[in-house]
């Protein structure tokens, strides 16, 4: 999910049609491993592609005009269960297009909505709930800003996932957030307004997300094995286990270790990215919006994605980034732009559409090329490393089709002429996808610069005793903190400050001091399925998420007593501060209460 700047991976949702009423195109079964895709020296690339990106398992289906091929590589579950076409994973943030789609549904409905359009203000419906921090934002707010994430409110994923959360009650903390560009003005990924659509959608309804999904979407596709609640009875047999790569590990010729990962609670995201799905029911999906993208393609009443519904929901809304490509950029020709749930750029000349999605053990990506009637679905179960992969293996596959021509593997392993072709589809993939996952899951984050330099120098003492520090910190968004002293500092022969924070992502924040009240913040990634809260678990591994960040505490006005902590914690809210220069940086923090 779940969940900014470039670099990273990408996604692929997709689907297929039902078969069609009488006089439509029917649908053709599944070929799992028809030799037009998977004969021997693609089977080769692909488990070469997870074996080098640490991914243990993957499953991909292509959907390619009214024919469907679909396969399983590795294993969902380490020497238990192979990987299939029909294996259950979290797909992630591919959710936010059936969100999208089911906004859009309700907007298409002049019979039971004749006064919802994307116009209209989110807080009209929600009013109790949607509150931001300015009277004029909160009722200015709508439909299309919250899905084009373009309202002005940054990721803030830190707070997802306190404890018995729910889509009502993250939404009423989005009033404690602050902003960081007026609206429609800055492309912003945020999670949290597809959590305000998933609050949104169930209160105009009645009904709850997964139930609304499933009744217009999910079964009208045949979508059988698509969810959001852990599967029971013989299909739990059929869900991945997430896993990380550990790589300090070292036995024998050994270098690493998979750990095994906590299954994730994302009912309290549920429109954000709580989705679990296989490869072949996105397939369904994927064709549905092939063919709605058909201009020339009949109607079909008994598909819930009509054209001018897909129109809708592919039509740029606002532009991602600065745009630096050229027009002798072969991949690059447009700038990216971000519809309703969807990214689309230009990619060998054209139009490809598609979203990805990360969360703890699994990543999924998807793309569709509307032009070629053509598009992918890739499920891992690792979180970045399988988007990484899957990225790989959809650029050939794109490369392939876009270019109408079969690669050999040679070009696709780099000994040919045409392999800068392929590189450069892998690059322009990557940064797709790093559009919209979170700074935690970016393996080579690159730190940020820090214009304060005067902290790093001078070295003052701390006033008093770290002990003076330590004690329990509260936002009214983010929650509460407990900072304990830790003696176990690898950097600083001075004991450190740390809290561990349960959230949507597990994580730990390391304090250690720099010079007078300001400190090094130092975060990192829980991962495995042993105890977060004690010392030294062997089934737990903490990964360095790098970055140049920095906690400041300040004193009440008597000049004894810590009252408030200020922590980085908010990538973009940092990036903005630092803009402005040195005087702006108590902007660039969330700042904490001491209770």
């Amino acid at each position: 999910m779940l969940l900014c700047n470039r670099g990273a991976l990408c996604v692929i949702v997709a689907g297929l049609l039902l078969a069609v009423a009488s006089g439509q195109r029917t649908q053709q079964p599944l070929q799992p491993e028809n030799a037009a895709y998977f004969d021997e020296a693609f089977d080769a690339f692909v488990l070469d592609t997870i074996q080098a990106w640490q991914v243990p398992g993957l499953s991909i289906a292509i959907v390619d005009g009214e024919e469907v091929h679909s396969k399983g590589y590795g294993w969902a579950v380490l020497g238990q269960t192979k990987a299939t076409a029909d294996t259950q994973y979290f797909a992630g943030s591919t959710t936010k297009a059936f969100t999208a789609a089911a906004v859009a549904q309700l907007v298409h409905d002049d019979e039971n909505y004749p006064d919802l359009h994307w116009t209209s203000s989110i807080n009209q419906y929600i009013r109790n709930d949607f509150v931001l921090g300015d009277e004029y934002i909160t009722s200015h707010t709508t439909l299309e800003d919250a899905l084009s994430h373009r309202s002005g409110l940054p990721r803030h994923d830190s707070i997802l996932g306190l404890q018995n959360d729910t889509p009502s009650a993250i939404v009423q903390r989005m009033r404690y957030l602050p902003m960081t560009a007026a609206p429609r003005t800055t492309w912003q990924y945020c999670n949290i307004m597809y959590v305000a659509m998933t609050d949104f959608l169930q209160t105009v309804t009645g009904l709850q997300l997964e139930t609304l999904l499933r009744e217009r979407f999910w079964k009208p596709l045949g979508m059988k094995s698509t969810r959001f609640t852990m599967p029971a009875g013989r299909d739990a047999s059929r869900l991945a286990r997430g896993y990380y790569w550990d790589e300090s590990v070292h036995k024998g010729s050994v270098e690493g270790r998979y750990m095994a990962e906590p299954y994730p609670e994302l009912l309290p995201i549920s429109g954000a990215g709580a989705t679990i799905s296989t490869v072949n029911d996105y397939a369904l999906w994927i064709r549905a919006l092939l063919h709605a993208a058909d201009r020339q393609e009949p109607a079909n009443e008994s598909s819930p994605i009509s054209h001018e519904l897909f129109r809708d929901l592919v039509n740029p809304r606002t532009i991602v980034g600065d745009y630096s490509g050229s027009t002798d950029d072969y991949a690059f020709t447009t700038p990216e732009v971000y519809s309703l749930g969807w990214l689309s750029a230009r990619v060998l000349g054209e139009a490809v559409i598609t979203h990805n999605g990360g969360i703890t053990g699994f990543g999924t990506d998807l793309y569709l090329v509307p032009n070629k009637s053509f598009g992918v679905v890739l499920m891992g179960n690792t979180m970045w490393t399988s988007n990484v992969a899957e990225g790989v293996i959809a650029a050939r596959l794109l490369d392939d089709k876009i270019l109408g021509r079969k690669s050999d593997m040679d070009i696709a392993r780099g000994g040919d002429s045409d392999s800068g072709i392929r590189d450069g589809v892998e690059e322009q993939l990557r940064a797709l996808s790093q559009l919209t996952l979170p700074p935690q899951a970016r393996k080579h984050n690159v730190a940020l610069s820090d214009p304060r330099s005067d902290v790093r120098t001078g070295g003052l003492p701390l006033p008093g005793s770290i002990e003076d520090y330590s004690g329990l910190y509260k936002h009214p968004a983010y929650g509460i903190f407990n900072f304990t002293v830790s003696s176990n500092s690898p950097t600083s022969a001075m004991p450190a400050l740390e809290a561990l924070v349960v959230r949507l992502l597990t994580g730990k924040i390391r304090l250690e001091h720099i010079t007078d009240t300001v400190f090094e913040l130092k975060s990192y990634m829980g991962h495995g399925t042993g105890d977060y809260s004690a010392r030294e678990d062997s089934d737990v591994v903490w990964e360095d998420v790098p970055g140049d960040l920095k906690a400041v505490f300040k004193f009440g006005l008597d000049g004894e007593v810590v009252e408030t902590l200020g922590l980085e914690l908010e990538e973009r809210m940092v990036e903005v501060a630092r803009e402005k220069g040195d005087k702006y940086w108590k902007k660039g923090m969330i700042w904490f209460e001491r209770m």
